[in-house]
């Protein structure tokens, strides 16, 4: 199967966005919550801060490599952070050959890798 008749992975594509906004409204709330209660002096707060941004980035990166084929249901994984052209990540199924793509959060990854 050629990369252009790839399956896009729409709910996997529907489920990093919402996890996306979902860790972006609990970042928000702690930066809100911090300076409301002027508790930037508390190392837990910081600690959480921290704990939340640097977990929330590598588990999305987790959830945006690893997937389930949509046709055999095995394991298919791609940790690569891809070049700058490459318009989505593929991911390719070594058990029945199936090509399946992701676009959410590839836009995320290549910013970080520069």
């Amino acid at each position: 199967m050629e990369p252009d008749e790839a399956i896009h992975l729409k709910n996997r594509h529907r489920f990093a966005i919402a996890y996306r906004v979902a860790g972006t409204a609990v970042g928000l709330a702690l930066v809100v919550l911090a300076v409301a209660t002027s508790s930037w002096a508390n190392g837990w707060i910081i600690a959480l801060f921290g704990f939340v941004t640097v977990g929330g980035a590598l588990t999305y990166h987790l959830l945006t490599s690893m997937t389930l084929c949509p046709k055999c249901r095995a394991d298919m994984t791609n940790f690569r952070i891809s070049f700058e052209e490459t318009k989505r990540k593929l991911f390719h199924c070594a058990r029945c050959g199936v090509s399946a793509y992701l676009t959410e959060g590839f836009y995320w990854q290549r910013d970080v890798a520069g």
